[in-house]
């Protein structure tokens, strides 16, 4: 008898350890947005934009700069936002170098002027 009262008890008291520390955190911006992970760079560095200035084009993606260097492509088109490593095409391997600080995005990953929906808390 006691032993079917025990694992039950230890059970929901692990349970109970487990999840403490773990609620949901506010953003750490003036309104309580989410911290900024990336900021936008000069579209014409280094010549990554052929149009010089122009902007990308609609449908083509910007680039972002991970913490290790490497180069992520990304696209918002207001509604959802995609993004994948770049890679070499001949390697495979992801591109990756020290001409941008990582956090910096080259061009601009919308395609379309429609804003992003963030939910009202």
């Amino acid at each position: 008898m006691m032993r079917n009262v025990t694992f039950p008890a230890v059970l929901m008291l692990l349970s109970a350890l487990a999840g403490c520390g773990m609620t949901p955190t506010r953003g750490t911006g003036p309104d309580g947005e989410p911290p900024l992970l990336a900021k936008p760079q000069d579209k014409t560095i280094f010549g990554l934009d052929a149009q010089k200035g122009r902007g990308l084009v609609d449908g083509q993606a910007a680039i972002a700069y991970d913490p290790d260097g490497c180069q992520i492509w990304i696209i918002d088109d207001g509604a959802e936002g995609y993004s994948s490593r770049r890679r070499d095409p001949v390697s495979g391997m992801p591109v990756c170098d020290t001409r941008v600080k990582p956090g910096y995005v080259v061009g601009d990953p919308r395609v379309n002027r429609v804003p992003d929906w963030r939910p009202v808390r």
